[in-house]
């Protein structure tokens, strides 16, 4: 079945190594993390290099660096690890058990503020030997990483491209809109922000995710209309944090209004009629639906949702 006989003598461990060297771009770190000694991963490497006829990794100031073969390859060899993982994670007569599983979430700050501390409170319970490790979203959905297993599930707001696209599949988790916080003398203080006003006054935008358009702008771009952002911050309690010390204005999700503290001079007001609604999203690989790990993850966090709407 395998093509060469040089391939025969890889072994689980020697794709394990490849793509923690991938990942990590040190024999030494590799070595600690998988808990071997670095003549181990050496060895594992000479027997990779021979298999594939290519270096795989060249030394360049301290790091080592994949050659483009390696990087050809890697899709391929995180597919043998997942399908392996699948393998173990399929019922067999008793109950899984999870030793020290960790599952990797791509997520902005919303969720972070809003649901992760009720999946935590969960996970101790349903899952003691779990743990989440939360990265930062960036400007596109990881969806390599998700297909490769690298990646478990990603959280983003909808209505969002993820839900065209053939290779995931997507459930929402909950929806919120947005209220205003202003400092913006320009506003008189009772009702709802006028448009008018909202355009008017300087913003301050949060940039809890990696994406140079957001939901406000792309609005107020189809009706015709703009706004000056004042100054970018990575966080929303930063964005609040400098309203309160200029005249600016800062549309915050509503769900996180509880969250967060709210200086006194700071108002706190209705959006302008229209203005967006979203959805909180879950989104994992269509390919890995059927993952009983995968399924205990998505309903955890969904029963996270779940609670907190019902707080």
């Amino acid at each position: 079945m395998l093509h060469s006989n040089y391939l025969k003598q890889l072994d689980l461990q020697d794709i394990v190594v490849f793509l923690n060297l991938l990942e990590q771009r040190s024999a030494k770190r590799t070595a600690e993390l998988m808990s071997v000694s670095q003549p181990t991963v050496s060895y594992c490497l000479k027997r990779l290099r021979g298999c594939f006829d290519d270096t795989l990794f060249a030394s360049s100031q301290g790091d080592l660096l994949p050659t483009t073969k390696a990087e050809r390859i890697a899709p391929y060899l995180r597919v043998v690890v997942e399908s392996v993982n699948r393998c173990a994670e399929q019922e067999i007569g008793w109950p899984a058990v999870d030793v020290n599983k960790v599952w990797q979430i791509y997520a902005p700050e919303y969720f972070e503020l809003l649901v992760l501390p009720q999946a935590m409170h969960a996970l101790g319970t349903a899952h003691p030997n779990v743990s989440l490790h939360l990265e930062r979203l960036g400007r596109d959905l990881p969806i390599d990483r998700l297909i490769s297993g690298d990646a478990d599930i990603a959280i983003g707001f909808g209505p969002g491209y993820h839900q065209m696209h053939p290779e995931v599949e997507w459930q929402s988790i909950l929806n919120d809109k947005f209220f205003c916080l202003t400092s913006n003398p320009g506003h008189g203080g009772a009702g709802a922000m006028t448009l008018d006003e909202f355009c008017a006054s300087p913003h301050v935008f949060p940039t809890p995710w990696l994406s140079e358009k957001n939901m406000v702008d792309g609005w107020l771009e189809k009706i015709g209309r703009s706004r000056t952002v004042l100054a970018r911050a990575n966080g929303y309690q930063a964005c609040v944090n400098i309203i309160a010390a200029v005249p600016a204005t800062l549309a915050l999700p509503a769900r996180l209004l509880p969250l967060l503290r709210i200086p006194e001079n700071v108002m706190v007001c209705e959006a302008p009629m229209g203005f967006p609604t979203f959805t909180l999203d879950m989104i994992w690989s269509k390919d890995r639906s059927r993952s009983q790990s995968i399924s205990s993850l998505r309903q955890l966090v969904a029963q996270a949702s779940v609670r907190l709407l019902n707080t």
